[in-house]
């Protein structure tokens, strides 16, 4: 019998360092021959700068990621003969990651929990396959910092990197769960009670503790420093449930965010503590594997990767990895219809032609409207239970996941039609915390556009594969729309949205919708001549914004130089960075409080309430200083026609300003949050061209103020909560009053009406409220009617510029929401109760 092992012995050659040669000396499975463009394309170019510390790979979701990453790491291991860590975010990756390299002979091995790290690994003969939290826990088996031996690896390569940022931070946070851990969750809370009525916030820490609210509140960062031995001593006395995250933080508490929430406390820093990890941080080779998003700056944020090296990012003009997408937008089709009906009828009769059938939204809250045709999984285990059985085309749904964005890929067969309803939202209190910090912000936007990407990405997985996507929601929509919002997509996705605004402003009704999914399902000629035509056409190739990396990397360099002890030249740098570069009012904001709590830290009091106090005047969504500091009144108004129509022309498609219209009003209900109600009602205002402000979150002024062109400000409080048959009583009118007298001290010349939103206008006679004005919910309701009448007309106009001024101007004079017309209209007096 010939000795097949014998003779490959005897004609060894040297092995191969080159990644492509590796490849063509590997057994490959059937069908397969040879690399993608795009694949040998950035194997070459990582080849030629495998010498850098960090190097990030950019292909298309499908595009064969993981195949490059292992041809990487085999190069590496050829080259060095030392441990090669490869890290997926889930263990079904890990799983079929180790399928892929069997399938083409590459030596790769499982990371085992509670067992000891492979000597094959150790010796550099095989890749270990693991997935992130493997790496990044409190007690990881490949060593802390101060550890006898950390493990050090020639490499790590980041599988999709682009998902990870989350997992990556919950390593090194701590979350006192207020259902589990409810005495401890109360003393820390209760800790920081004066913190927040000294800054103005008591009302909002007391809804937020007793569940009343769901918003997430900080913890001001000289009231957690000057407790932080306290803290310590309590979760000292507590780490059993957290004993794999306490020895990142006992050292480092000083450098986290406190958050409070109606679920937890939680604990974590400003970014993940990776120093702490030799064998990632000091690892000569760090390759990020990532698909092609719109912004990349959380790789030098969350990993410390260099600005130089994302911005250098190694991609393919190929389009080979790029799916085939009809995404479908049904609040874009002419006509009226149940879209939620519709699309429920629409998922059953995709399952039951044996095509997978999804659903992706934000909550389980979302996913309850959709349990009554789709199954839930409940648990993680579930999900992967679920994904299998829909990947080996034993079930097909319909099935709805809650904040899947990423981590599940289901090609093929295993999803033809998805459904995503609504914006993706953050989960942990840390996303719901930076989202409301940094709201308005484009910061935020670009996360937004990342997660919509991701969600995207979950059904079509690559060259060859197709699906039908249904994008449902107004908010959703309407984000879509938006041209600012737009720009931070990929390429290829606003193509393929392009392509279906189109494809969605032509569906006339019910049948057709039906009718065109099935020209996907059945690859109809002309849908796929049609799709890799205009494809080829928008796909353009974006430059990347090289600024946004910098700034990241300036914001990741303070954290260091701050947990290393040099203060000042953090929060010099940080400085530099505001005044060096054009940023939005929040991320200034952000950037400028960060070094306004170095300097806490620091003890330097003066220097640090200078800058929060400058923090807060660029973004008020922030911590409030311990100094209020003067009021800066708003500018007076342009003419109201002139902010309606700019606010028109800020959207591709002008029926998304009636979506997001229809979802900033929504809440405004008694069922809403106090929170959510004033925001509503501060967006109202701006929607129908007067400018708007809220104060009382901040503790000062009114709830709402309303300022209108003609030099009226309108004071509100707003009573949402109130029963219907409660009347306005004397302390109501009191907090009234008292909003008008701040606003009479501050608008010198304007005139004043005061107003109190709640369900009637009814008075007790200690309130006295005869010369206050009463906007009833059901005149609340008619302003919000009347305001939808004319934008809606707007939104049909094709005019533009000055023009679509002047027709707006023209549709005022008759409308009952023009500015002079708000109190006559909507306003009512008080009656006294008899």
């Amino acid at each position: 019998m010939v000795d097949f092992s014998k003779l490959r012995s005897s004609t060894k050659k040297p092995k191969a360092i080159d990644p492509i040669e590796v490849f063509r000396r590997l057994p490959k499975p059937p069908g397969i021959n040879d690399l993608y463009t795009s694949q040998a394309e950035v194997l070459k170019a990582w080849f030629d700068r495998r010498a850098d510390r960090d190097v990030v790979v950019k292909l298309h979701t499908g595009g064969g990621k993981t195949l490059v990453g292992l041809l990487l790491a085999q190069s590496t291991l050829n080259e060095t003969a030392e441990p090669v860590l490869y890290l997926t975010p889930t263990t079904q990756l890990v799983n079929q990651t180790l399928e892929k390299a069997k399938a083409y002979g590459i030596n790769a091995v499982p990371y085992v929990p509670r067992s000891d790290l492979r000597d094959d690994f150790l010796n550099g003969t095989a890749i270990m396959v693991a997935t992130y939290a493997a790496l990044f826990h409190g007690k990881s088996k490949f060593g802390l910092r101060g550890a006898a031996q950390p493990v050090k690896a020639a490499a790590v390569i980041l599988d999709d990197a682009h998902t990870a940022f989350a997992v990556v931070r919950d390593a090194f946070t701590l979350s006192v769960s207020s259902d589990e851990e409810q005495p401890l969750y109360e003393s820390l809370t209760q800790s920081f009670r004066k913190a927040f009525e000294n800054i103005g916030k008591l009302g909002s820490f007391d809804d937020v503790i007793s569940g009343a609210e769901f918003g997430v509140l900080e913890v001001p960062y000289w009231a957690w420093r000057e407790q932080l031995g306290a803290v310590r001593e309590l979760l000292k006395g507590n780490v059993k449930n957290h004993e794999l995250v306490w020895p990142f933080l006992r050292d480092n508490l000083n450098l986290c965010h406190a958050l409070i929430s109606r679920s937890a406390f939680t604990i974590t820093p400003m970014l993940p503590l990776i120093n702490a990890l030799p064998t990632f941080f000091e690892a000569p080779r760090r390759v990020y594997m990532s698909a092609t998003i719109a912004d990349d700056s959380e790789i030098v944020r969350t990993f410390g990767a260099g600005a130089d090296a994302v911005g250098k990012a190694l991609t393919s003009r190929s389009l080979a990895g790029i799916s085939e997408r009809m995404i479908l937008i049904p609040e874009l089709m002419p006509f009226q219809f149940d879209i939620r009906a519709a699309i429920k009828k629409i998922l059953e009769a995709t399952a039951q032609s044996k095509r997978g059938a999804v659903v992706l939204v934000s909550s389980n809250k979302a996913a309850e409207r959709w349990i009554d045709v789709a199954t839930l999984p409940s648990n993680t285990k579930d999900v992967e239970s679920i994904v299998q059985s829909l990947q080996e085309g034993v079930a097909f749904g319909p099935v709805v996941f809650a904040n899947r964005y990423d981590g599940i890929d289901l090609p093929g067969d295993a999803c033809r039609l998805l459904v995503m309803d609504g914006l993706p939202a953050g989960t942990s209190d840390y996303e719901l915390y930076r989202a409301s910090a940094l709201y308005g912000g484009g910061t935020i936007t670009r996360l937004l556009a990342q997660r919509i990407e991701q969600g995207l990405g979950r059904g079509a997985r690559g060259a060859g594969d197709h699906c039908v996507i249904l994008m449902v929601g107004g908010g959703l929509a309407a984000w879509i729309a938006k041209e600012a919002n737009f720009r931070f997509l990929t390429s290829a996705t606003r193509a393929q949205l392009e392509m279906g605004s189109q494809i969605s402003k032509s569906v006339k009704d019910g049948k057709d919708l039906m009718s065109t999914i099935r020209k996907s399902f059945g690859r109809d000629k002309d849908w796929t001549e049609f799709h890799a035509e205009l494809l080829a056409e928008l796909v353009d190739e974006s430059a990347p914004d090289k600024q946004r990396f910098e700034l990241a990397e300036v914001e990741r360099k303070a954290v260091d130089l701050w947990q290393d002890g040099h203060h000042e030249r953090a929060i010099a740098k940080l400085e530099k960075a505001v005044e060096a570069q054009g940023l939005d009012p929040q991320t200034t904001g952000w950037l400028r409080q960060l070094a306004a709590r170095i300097a806490d830290s620091w003890e330097h009091t003066s220097k640090s309430d200078e800058l929060q106090t400058q923090a807060f005047a660029s973004n008020r969504n922030l911590l409030r200083p311990r100094v209020l500091p003067p009021y800066r009144p708003l500018a007076r108004p342009g003419p109201q026609a002139k902010a309606i129509a700019a606010q028109l022309s800020e959207y591709r498609s002008r029926r998304g300003l009636l979506k997001a219209f229809d979802e900033a009003v929504v809440h405004l209900n008694k069922e809403a949050s106090a929170n959510q109600f004033e925001q509503a009602l501060a967006d109202l205002g701006v929607y129908i061209g007067v400018t708007t402000e809220r104060h009382d979150s901040n503790g000062v002024g009114p709830d709402v103020l309303w300022l209108l062109p003609s030099k009226i400000g309108l004071v509100i409080e707003a009573k949402s909560r109130k029963k219907d048959a409660s009347a306005l009583n004397k302390g109501d009118h009191g907090q009234l009053l008292v909003a008008h007298q701040w606003f009479e001290k501050n608008y010198k010349g304007y005139g004043s009406v005061r107003v109190s939103v709640l369900p009637g206008n009814r008075a007790t006679k200690e309130a006295s409220a005869h010369a206050s004005h009463a906007l009833t919910f059901d005149k609340l309701q008619m302003l919000v009617s009347d305001a939808r009448v004319l934008l809606g007309r707007l939104c049909d106009s094709v005019l533009q510029g000055d023009e679509l001024t002047a027709e707006c101007a023209a549709l005022l004079e008759s409308s009952p929401i023009r500015e002079d017309r708000l109190v006559d209209r909507y306003l009512l007096p008080f009656k006294e109760n008899e």
